[in-house]
């Protein structure tokens, strides 16, 4: 054990977006801080969040503005079954315009496309033309806190490769740190505060599993998330400071991971962001060769309606087994496919979208059901109707109000998607009025914080697309005005 001999003012762990706008708002106060990262790259899920970031009212949405946080609260219950803390969801929608404003002006992030996505009854959602939000985000975040570091270098300690292993508390206060390095050698460090933004544990399959333990019926499912995402902050706050978990159960599976054709069967898959429905996408089922279900309803309600609707029948011929036997395909037209070139051409990069025909992608939907149940002139007569449908000729039997443009018969992107354990929403129980962890017990923790995903109450049952890099930056910079207000003048 190595005794600590530096004493900082704060400790954050993680380094994903939460963990990073705490450490940068702190860092500006003047405040000694250690950032501790477990793995070797900091950025954590946040760095490969691809859909954007949620904000209201702002001046690059479609004016005039008709959008309102009214309008954004009613979404946010409404997506989350009433189940968020509604103190936690006035925080977030109150304070998503300054967050663009903060990244825009000051962290000079690119946020000027502004898309609709499922759930949402207005398009709030923030993100560049260039680069996809979360690495434009974190990157411009990292380079401010290396600038710091450069500057005052005594000012700031970037620990990577080096996990949490226990919370260290004396009367009632936690006092620092116990963790480990790359070689194991463990280390205390002490620190008037500490912030977990540690996120979830969708990626958690490990003996002590809370996945497995708050939803079993999920651990078959591959998971968009890195091998990091493992739960650490919830289980060590729990056995360490009694703290309370709450809400665990709410684990949320996206829609649309993209599944690759010479390797279905993998356990992690590239997220496929709601941003490629929000352009004009549509899903179509394997089993019936259509569309079963409005692709911009919320992320729980897509997910179910793939699960019954949008089977991959065992005797597909891209080697699916039958335990994974679920997706859809994913299509978006000629002209939509320039929305989002960033997003788009990495898809293609990684062989998950291909350019074709309508003939090419019905092949494709042979190789996933050879018995698919419709010729390829009524495939073609679908979309046909559907452009019907684009050109606001006809109403959606589907009850989908906003499409993109047309889809052409020579000129299309599509790929297949499947189900993936995506975010928890469930985690550990904070006071609403501080982000300082609950125990048990129902006391507050004076020193110790917990936010983005390792803790709960913001999303209730379900999340809306583009509020999760939102709640890092709008409780980040909400915790770290809470820690400077509590230094004595």
């Amino acid at each position: 054990m190595s005794k600590s001999i530096a004493k900082f003012d704060t400790i954050v762990i993680g380094s994903g977006l939460a963990g990073l706008t705490t450490t940068y708002q702190l860092l500006k106060s003047g405040q000694k801080v250690l950032l501790l990262e477990k793995c070797e790259k900091l950025g954590g899920n946040s760095i490969k969040a691809s859909s954007g970031i949620n904000g209201v009212p702002t001046k690059y949405q479609p004016q005039p503005q008709v959008d309102s946080i009214e309008s954004f609260v009613e979404d946010t219950l409404r997506s989350g079954k009433n189940l968020n803390d509604k103190k936690m969801v006035d925080i977030l929608t109150q304070n998503s315009k300054d967050a663009i404003n903060w990244l825009n002006d000051e962290i000079n992030v690119d946020l000027t496309n502004v898309v609709l996505l499922g759930g949402h009854s207005h398009a709030r959602t923030h993100k560049g033309d260039k680069l996809p939000p979360g690495f434009a985000i974190v990157s411009g975040l990292t380079k401010k806190i290396d600038g710091i570091q450069q500057e005052n270098p005594e000012k700031v300690t970037i620990q990577k490769e080096s996990a949490l292993s226990k919370i260290l508390i004396e009367n009632g206060k936690v006092k620092g740190i116990e963790y480990e390095d790359k070689d194991k050698a463990a280390h205390q460090i002490e620190a008037d505060n500490v912030v977990l933004a540690t996120g979830g544990f969708s990626a958690d399959l490990s003996a002590t599993s809370l996945l497995r333990k708050y939803r079993p019926d999920l651990v078959h499912f591959p998971s968009s998330n890195g091998a990091q995402t493992t739960g650490d902050g919830q289980k060590i706050a729990e056995r360490d400071v009694n703290a309370e978990l709450t809400h665990m159960d709410k684990v949320q599976v996206h829609p649309t991971g993209f599944m690759k054709l010479d390797n279905p069967n993998e356990g992690w898959k590239f997220l496929c962001g709601e941003l490629m429905r929000g352009i004009g996408g549509i899903l179509l089922s394997p089993m019936s060769g259509w569309r079963f279900i409005d692709e911009l309803q919320t992320r729980d309600v897509v997910t179910d309606a793939v699960l019954s609707k949008s089977q991959i029948p065992s005797d597909n011929t891209i080697g699916l087994k039958a335990e994974n036997g679920y997706g859809s395909i994913l299509v978006i037209g000629g002209d939509d496919c320039t929305k989002a070139t960033s997003h788009i051409g990495f898809y293609k990069s990684q062989g998950l979208l291909k350019e074709g025909s309508l003939e090419d992608l019905f092949a494709l939907l042979k190789q996933l059901n050879p018995n698919v149940p419709l010729t390829l002139e009524q495939f073609k007569e679908n979309f046909a109707d559907l452009n019907q449908v684009v050109d606001g000729k006809k109403n959606d039997p589907l009850g989908r109000t906003n499409f993109g443009g047309q889809f052409g018969e020579e000129k299309l992107c599509f790929g297949v998607t499947t189900p993936v354990v995506h975010f928890t929403m469930g985690g550990i129980k904070v006071n609403s009025d501080n982000a300082k962890v609950m125990t048990k017990s129902g006391e507050t923790i004076p020193n110790l914080f917990a936010i983005g995903e390792v803790s709960a109450g913001v999303h209730g049952n379900n999340r809306l697309g583009g509020s999760s890099l939102l709640e890092c930056v709008v409780f980040g910079r909400f915790v770290s005005e809470k820690i400077i207000s509590q230094i004595p003048l």
